[in-house]
């Protein structure tokens, strides 16, 4: 699967939460979610288990650009797990656990847009856009994912090239 994606610091929540509910983006849930990293040979992308409250564990690979902020293609796959504790222990016997990242996560959706407000953990308070390519062609991925970027007024310049997991492990 593929998605188009930015992460850029959050400042002011109300003032996008505000925005958001004027473009026609609708609050889905909110949720804790701990992502256990996996350390994965030769830095080929990221493995992680998330695990959310309220929604089943999820192993999640995925691969994407950190020369560049985007917004960017990222490549990924998820797998619904039921038992999080025996994934955590079969692929730490392989893969050395690289870190933990803990959250507060809102999902709001607008079109094909997954739009995540989150609250990091020993990081602060971050927006991401992942506009969906799967249903669409990656020029109209392109396309949305401006409309949200102009419509938040966003500002390119602060766009986060690395995942939370890189930035924990630069503080």
């Amino acid at each position: 699967m593929q998605n188009i994606e930015i992460k850029t610091p959050l400042r002011d929540f109300a003032k996008i939460e505000a925005r958001l509910v004027a473009l026609g983006a609708r609050k889905i849930w909110t949720a804790r979610q701990t992502d256990t990293f996996f350390d994965v040979p030769a830095r080929s992308g990221w493995l992680k288990l998330r695990e959310s409250e309220g929604r089943p564990p999820e192993v999640i690979s995925y691969e994407r650009s950190t020369g560049h902020a985007g917004p960017r293609p990222s490549h990924y796959d998820v797998l619904v797990v039921k038992d999080p504790e025996a994934w955590k222990s079969l692929l730490s016997r392989v893969l050395p656990i690289l870190g933990i990242v803990r959250k507060e996560r809102t999902l709001w959706i607008y079109e094909h847009t997954r739009i995540h407000i989150d609250r990091v953990e020993g990081l602060g308070d971050f927006l991401e856009l992942e506009t969906v390519v799967d249903d669409i062609p990656q020029e109209e991925a392109h396309t949305e994912t401006k409309r949200i970027v102009d419509a938040l007024d966003l500002d390119p310049a602060e766009f986060v090239a690395l995942p939370y997991m890189e930035l924990l492990r630069r503080t």
